[in-house]
Formats: structure tokens, sequence, C-alpha cells
């Protein structure tokens, strides 16, 4: 493997040139040069023999004839010119160029595919990310290499997890998604062909970002099966990895291979490959970006024994049925908690699910809260909160943050309704605790956050 540290120059570039910036408004290199400027100013380059300026700055014929050095080159041209755009980058010694342009192997062309071969053979310095790609994004710097239009999709908010997707397309999708979410996104990767910078490469790159805390994927196929599996069983160790795998039925395995030219390979073999490396593989997106948040903001658990509070008792019930059924444990609190609760709450069931009624006020569930957390029979509680009862005052919520204090577990908060419901549940998420609207989809999250910690006691 190339030295990891060769990537920073796609992330933290102090120079950016796009070659075939433009000035035609809905032009992906219009898109890519105003995002790059944006941050960039006087530091982004457009490159294009046809114009004398571009979005209001000096432009040059070729990226060799800017004056100063150029980490960082976006290339955005129809596939012809690709080869040579590329060479110039390499002869400018630019530290990295991602190649947007489609038009390679995933569509069988072989003659300019070779040609872009045989140039990063050639010039191993310049590291190369593409083709068929959407590049990259540094949510804490503001960098944006994507032609995604800022006027019809949101960026999502600084936080701790990164994104690497083989696909751009799902990439764009996702980064809007997620700007509507309570969790951020670090940095984003769309490597398309991955004819240099690979999956593995990226994977490295991410387990070393100080930035990132939980690294999230969409993968058709690895390019070096053998590099994939000792990359990601070194970095799993080191922070959590969760996969989506594209193309895991024989039908949708052959879309992968004229996507971005992967080859998908058994999916049995993944599944064995991602097990022994540590990897989380998840169904959806929803899945994956929920797997994520509760590793992003909660502490691992000891165990897999869940405590689960109410003031609903049918809801408790469908809600340990869920977690029953995802191989998690229902805890059985220690005789002292038992008591000490029913001593303080003698209307409530202190049992699990513990239902402290439908009067239960904050200051129950803060008792509740407290005592379960001092338990050590319970490694994970479950809070499931029914808004529209009228004995909850829903804006003195904001004490629960003291029975949080010192946290040892993961806490999650669960609550499903309408305008009010949903207000408060954004209320309780300020307060820094992670929400599920669903029970099915907490529990499923719970046993890959508790087997994933298991995982880590092994390893």
């Amino acid at each position: 493997m190339k030295d990891w540290k060769s990537i920073d120059a796609f992330f933290s570039p102090k120079s950016v040139a796009v070659i075939g910036a433009s000035e035609q408004k809905g032009s992906v290199g219009s898109a890519i040069f105003g995002n790059v400027a944006k941050i960039y100013g006087t530091k982004a380059f457009p490159v294009n023999p046809k114009h004398a300026k571009i979005q209001g700055k000096k432009t040059y014929a070729s990226v060799k004839d800017i004056p100063f050095p150029v980490d960082l080159a976006v290339i955005a041209v129809p596939s012809q010119f690709v080869p040579s755009a590329l060479e110039e980058c390499m002869e400018k010694k630019c530290g990295a160029a991602i190649i947007v342009s489609a038009g390679f192997s995933e569509v069988g062309e072989k003659k300019l595919t070779a040609q872009i071969s045989e140039l990063i053979k050639k010039h191993p310095h310049t590291r190369v990310m593409g083709p068929n790609c959407v590049g990259v994004m540094n949510n804490h710097s503001g960098l944006d290499t994507t032609f995604f239009s800022s006027e019809r999709m949101q960026k999502p908010k600084k936080g701790n997890l990164s994104f690497i997707s083989q696909s751009g397309a799902l990439g764009s999708m996702i980064l809007d998604w997620v700007a509507t979410q309570d969790f951020g996104i670090s940095k984003f990767a769309s490597y398309g062909n991955a004819m240099d910078v690979d999956e593995a490469d990226l994977l490295e790159y991410f387990g070393r970002d100080k930035k990132t805390k939980v690294i999230t994927m969409y993968l058709e196929g690895a390019r070096d099966g053998r590099k994939f599996y000792e990359t990601a069983k070194k970095v799993s160790r080191q922070k959590p990895i969760i996969v989506l795998k594209g193309g895991r039925s024989e039908e949708t395995s052959k879309a992968t291979a004229s996507h971005t030219g992967s080859l998908a390979g058994s999916s049995k073999v993944y599944d064995a490959v991602f097990k022994q490396a540590g990897i989380i593989q998840v169904n959806d997106l929803i899945e994956l970006f929920n797997v994520a948040k509760l590793l992003e903001k909660e502490p691992l658990p000891k165990g897999n024994r869940v405590q689960i509070i109410t003031n609903g008792g049918g809801f408790g019930i469908v809600t340990a049925d869920q977690v029953i059924a995802n191989g998690l444990r229902l805890a059985k609190l220690s005789q002292k908690t038992v008591s000490e609760l029913g001593h303080k709450m003698p209307m409530a069931t202190i049992s699990n699910p513990m239902d402290l009624i439908g009067d239960a006020d904050v200051a129950r569930f803060k008792e509740a809260l407290k005592a379960t957390i001092s338990d050590k029979n319970a490694d994970i509680i479950m809070v499931l909160v029914l808004f529209n009862l009228p004995a909850i005052e829903a804006q003195k919520l904001s004490i629960l943050k003291g029975a949080r204090k010192k946290l040892a577990k993961p806490i999650i908060v669960i609550s499903i309704g309408s305008d009010y419901t949903e207000k408060y549940m954004g209320k309780i998420e300020k307060a820094g605790f992670t929400t599920f609207t669903y029970p099915s989809i907490a529990a499923r999250s719970m046993k890959e956050m508790a087997s994933y910690a298991e995982f880590l006691r092994k390893a």
C-alpha cells in the first residue's frame, strides 16, 4: 500500500485547480469550481483554454501554466481529454487528482483506461481518485469538490462520522438526507472506478483521522480483496466500520459491473470477510446511519442486557419483544435496586419492562434512570416516553441530563407521535440523548453495537 499520508492531499489541500471549469450555469465544471472557489478564493484556479476569465477569476489554458503550486486538481473534461489533462497534473507535481469524468472501464472502454493506468504507474507521486466519481468533501474545512447543487440539496452539519461511497449518486442522496438528521458528517469520499485510490486506502486514512469517530461505507466490490481485509481488520480495532454491501444477489451483482467497473464477487465470501474483519454489515441505508448514530454518540456497552423504562405498559412489551428478537437479553435488576425503587414508587411495576404507569412525571423517570445507571446488571437502557400523557411536563425533560452525568452506559430514548412528540424529541436530542422513533430499528442498532463491543473484547 502507498503511504496513507498521501491521501491527505485530497482532504486538506492548500490550493485547488479545476480543469474544465466553466461559466455555463448548470454544468459540472461550473458547479465544481463554484464550490471550490467559495472556500479557496485566490487559491482556486480555473483551467479552460477557451476562456480568459471564469466566475471572475483569471483562467489558465493548462494546469502547468499556473504560477503557483497546486495540491489538488479536479478533472471534469470529456473522457478523451482526460489522459492528457492527468499527465499535465502529474508533470505539475500535483499531490492529488480527482477524475470526475465517466466513460472508462464502467462502460467497457479499454484504450483510455489503459492510458490512465500507465500514467498512474509512471507518476506514483500524484494520487488519483476515480474516474467516474464525484470526489470529496471535508466538512470541517469546507472543501467540496462535488458538483452537487447547493440550491437543490442541503449540506450536512459538522460531525464525527465519515462516509465512503463507491457510488457518487448514492453519496449525494445520503448527504442531502443526513442534513435533516441529528448527527453530522466529518468527511465524504466517492472514489468511483478506483484505478488508484481505493476503499482500503480510504479506510486506512479515516482510521487515522482524528476527526473521524465512525466510518460508514457503501461498497459494491473491493478492488483488492486481501488488501481490503487486512486494512479493515486493523482499522476496526480502532473505530467501528459499518458497511452496506451493494450487489448481494446474483441479479444485482451483474449491475455493479456496469456501474463502477467493479467485481462484486460472492456475497457469502464478503459476509465471511466482514465478520472476520470486525466489520458491521447492515441491510439498508436507514440501518447504516442509525447504527452509526448510536456508535458515534453512545459509549460501548459491557454486555447485551437491556433495561426498559416506560410510562406505557404496552409500548414496553412491544419493545421487549424486539429486544429479544434481536438476540439481546432483558436485564434483571438487583434486589437492592428493585427494593429502593419500589419504596420510592409503590404504584410502579419494577421489573423489565419497568412500567412507571401513565401518571409518571419527569421526576419519576429521573429516579428510575439514576437507579438503573448504577445497577451492574443493566448494560443498556431504553427509555420509552409517551409525551401525550398529561403528567409528563415535556419542558422539564432537561433535568434528565443530570442523571446522565458520568455516564458509562448507552441510553436510547424512543417515542412516536405527531408534532408535539417530535418537538420534544428534538429537545431530548439537544440535551445529548440518542433518539429513535421505532423500537425495531433501535433494537437492531443496539444489537450491532453490543456485537461490536464483544468483538473488541475478544480482539
